[in-house]
């Protein structure tokens, strides 16, 4: 009987990949978005934490390694689905924090992305801690990507930069991005929460880079 479960499920997949033909990214399975076995040889063997003045960071990966060409995907190219198992991978690498809600970083203003990467990933979070997710935040003016710029640059952000709910307000919350670079997007987004009368416990990041 388990054989022939076993036949009717590759069987599936081989149909479901003629109607719709995906591959894993990564070793190149049909019928996987992302192998949840990939997604594990990508991160690095454990949490890396940062701390930037009275910010921690937990990251799941070093950005300079085979998950930029994920990031890449995601970010530039429009593979969204990619997202939420990322997500969900991240939730089963970090332990679960006593938080009330998780905070995605909001998409810039006039962003060409349809979608938020911050966003999706703290879906896929979501879907294995049972934590809410916080709308509303946002910035409060069209600037630059921060893809590109230098740490001087990064740090010129201030905590005006974005516009944070007042409901925030008595709330324990961890925030959510994709990438950490020098950490400063991240620092004065948990400022501008902490403003808001949020306690923030920590911020969640699928990668760091290394060096900045």
């Amino acid at each position: 009987m388990n054989l022939f479960i076993e036949h009717a499920k590759n069987f599936a997949k081989i149909f479901l990949h003629f109607l719709w033909p995906v591959n894993c990214p990564v070793c190149g399975k049909p019928s996987e978005i992302i192998c949840p076995e990939c997604i594990k040889l990508l991160f690095a063997e454990k949490i890396i934490n940062r701390r930037i003045e009275n910010l921690e960071i937990f990251s799941a990966s070093w950005y300079h390694t085979s998950i930029n060409k994920l990031i890449l995907e995601f970010k530039y190219s429009g593979s969204r689905a990619l997202c939420r198992p990322l997500g969900r991978a991240m939730a089963e690498f970090f332990p679960k924090p006593e938080a009330d809600y998780l905070v995605p970083v909001p998409l810039h203003l006039k962003s060409k992305r349809k979608y938020n990467q911050a966003l999706e990933l703290a879906e896929g979070l979501s879907d294995v801690w049972n934590i809410e997710i916080f709308h509303g935040a946002e910035w409060a003016r069209e600037i630059s990507s921060r893809a590109g710029l230098n740490a001087q640059e990064r740090m010129k952000l201030s905590t005006s930069a974005f516009i944070i709910p007042k409901n925030i307000h008595g709330l324990n919350v961890a925030i959510v991005d994709d990438v950490c670079t020098t950490g400063m997007t991240l620092l004065r987004f948990s400022q501008a929460c902490g403003y808001r009368g949020a306690n923030v416990i920590g911020a969640y990041t699928l990668a760091t880079v290394s060096e900045y």
